[in-house]
């Protein structure tokens, strides 16, 4: 799977858990930026991204997980 496939799945996962428009979520997008993305949807957005991707994430990776580009980094980084 490619990164930009990758990006795709991950952008279309975080604007379903945060409920917002796809074109809002973005490479830079995070808690910090995207009002809609809590606590709650992060728990979400990591248990969405285990089941399509069918992997299970480390403590450590979830923990890295903070925006868009550290889950497309976490998730090639599997990949590699």
């Amino acid at each position: 799977m490619t990164n930009d496939a990758i990006l795709e799945k991950v952008r279309n996962i975080v604007a379903e858990v945060s409920e917002v428009e796809v074109e809002r979520v973005s490479l830079q997008s995070s808690p910090d930026n995207l009002e809609e993305w809590d606590s709650l949807a992060q728990v979400n957005i990591v248990l969405s991204l285990e089941q399509e991707f069918g992997h299970q994430f480390s403590p450590e990776q979830i923990e890295s997980m903070v925006s868009v580009e550290k889950i497309v980094e976490v998730l090639t980084a599997r990949a590699a």
